[in-house]
């Protein structure tokens, strides 16, 4: 008997809001949560703006003071998240055997900078500091120096430590894609019944001068400073390129005959979970859109729908000219005369993109779209590029039924993932 899938918990970090509440209610007021980067000054860098979580208390995170030294904004994001999507789920992971609850979660290397740390160790010094005055190695100090650069691996460490989860741990780090990769894997590991219960997302926040200088430097970010919160735009004629952002999405995904056992409100059902590589290049997808194609139909194929039984697709939409003309591409060779009458929406140009995180928010948003039957809108889209004459649902939310939605993640490197969700289960 194939094992089903259900999310029964969901919570959320992000630029429009500090809960999967807040963030639902401003989406589909269509407001931006672009803005001036107040992290570092970036007074004097070619883009000055980026999507920042506001008033976020960080004294507030349930982390023990072991852990704290690890955690940086990325692990609170998640930890604040996980607690929300728990408490969503009425999950208490003490009454479950540990073992068969698992962590498969999607991140990107966190770095810490030396201010945090109460002194500033030059790089070169860090040799030196480590041997001590007299010259003999000190492994007390190890914990000051290894939070500085933490591997994406750690978030989904420190996460089973603070719940005591015990079960299959998974860490992806696939850029754009990490947060659907992980919910993905999560999804299977359910499926072959090496865990009853996961917590599955992404979270990241890559808001720094190294990486806001990076992705400058590949031509991916909009310079648009003036008008920050017009700077995302998606499917636009006039789209040149995306804003970084940072935050978490968190769902809890359980077996289904689990999740009725123990009584709980099923939100939905994750159908389908389909992945390819483009095997092009670095930072752009093939402009005749392989590799994103076979990620979509491999999902259909798993979900067992067809593609005009899919209700609205949540596009990956960064608002690069590129991307954004790929994944139509992609979408039209699989749906082909559908893709014409299935709305899509881009949550980017509200949130803007929070890489590893971005996927599992979507896939938040693409269930909220289901529950409460609203498909948010993509705002900014004044012109819509004649190379992408879809329904792209433009500026103002549409109050639609939804049963199933595809919701796209493609990430740097070819890395594309694709998941369905209907509607809970009879």
């Amino acid at each position: 008997m194939t094992r089903r899938v259900v999310v029964t918990g969901m919570g959320m970090v992000t630029p429009l809001g500090i809960t999967v509440e807040s963030t639902w209610e401003n989406l589909i007021k269509a407001q931006s949560g672009i803005d001036y980067i107040t992290i570092f000054d970036a007074s004097t860098f070619p883009v000055r703006i980026a999507g920042e979580v506001k008033g976020f208390d960080f004294s507030s995170i349930p982390v023990s003071e072991e852990l704290n030294q690890f955690t940086g904004r990325a692990t609170s994001f998640c930890l604040a998240a996980t607690e929300q999507a728990i408490q969503n789920a009425d999950l208490t992971i003490g009454e479950d055997d540990p073992t068969k609850i698992g962590i498969s979660l999607g991140a990107s290397e966190e770095s810490h900078s030396l201010k945090n740390f109460g002194e500033s160790i030059a790089e070169e010094d860090i040799y030196h500091f480590l041997k001590g005055e007299g010259g003999q190695w000190q492994p007390e100090n190890i914990g000051q120096i290894w939070p500085l650069r933490k591997c994406a691996h750690m978030t989904s460490q420190i996460v089973s430590i603070q719940y005591n989860v015990q079960g299959p741990l998974s860490s992806s780090s696939t850029a754009c894609a990490s947060g659907t990769h992980a919910i993905g894997k999560a999804m299977r590991i359910i499926e072959h019944g090496d865990a009853d219960v996961m917590i599955a997302g992404g979270t990241d926040s890559c808001l720094s001068e190294f990486s806001v200088s990076g992705f400058y430097l590949l031509g991916t970010l909009t310079e648009n400073n003036e008008q920050p919160q017009k700077a995302s735009r998606p499917f636009d004629l006039k789209r040149n390129g995306f804003v970084l952002a940072e935050g978490a999405g968190i769902l809890i995904l359980e077996e289904l005959h689990h999740a009725q056992k123990r009584g709980v409100p099923i939100i939905a059902e994750l159908k389908g979970y389909g992945t390819s590589s483009n095997a092009y290049r670095i930072t752009d997808s093939p402009p005749d859109g392989r590799g994103p194609d076979q990620a979509m139909q491999s999902a259909l194929d798993d979900a067992c729908i067809l593609p005009e039984n899919i209700s609205h697709i949540n596009a990956h939409g960064t608002s690069t000219m590129l991307n954004d003309r790929s994944e139509t591409v992609s979408i039209k060779k699989v749906f082909g005369n559908s893709a014409y009458q299935i709305p899509i929406c881009a949550n980017k140009s509200m949130i803007g993109h929070p890489i590893a995180g971005a996927g599992a928010i979507e896939l938040i948003i693409s269930v909220l779209s289901i529950t409460n039957g609203i498909i948010p809108p993509t705002i900014n889209c004044h012109e819509q590029d004649p190379n992408i004459l879809m329904d792209v649902v433009p500026n103002v939310k549409r109050d639609q039924a939804v049963s199933t939605v595809m919701s796209n993640s493609f990430g740097f490197g070819g890395q594309n993932v694709c998941l369905i969700f209907s509607a809970e289960p009879a």
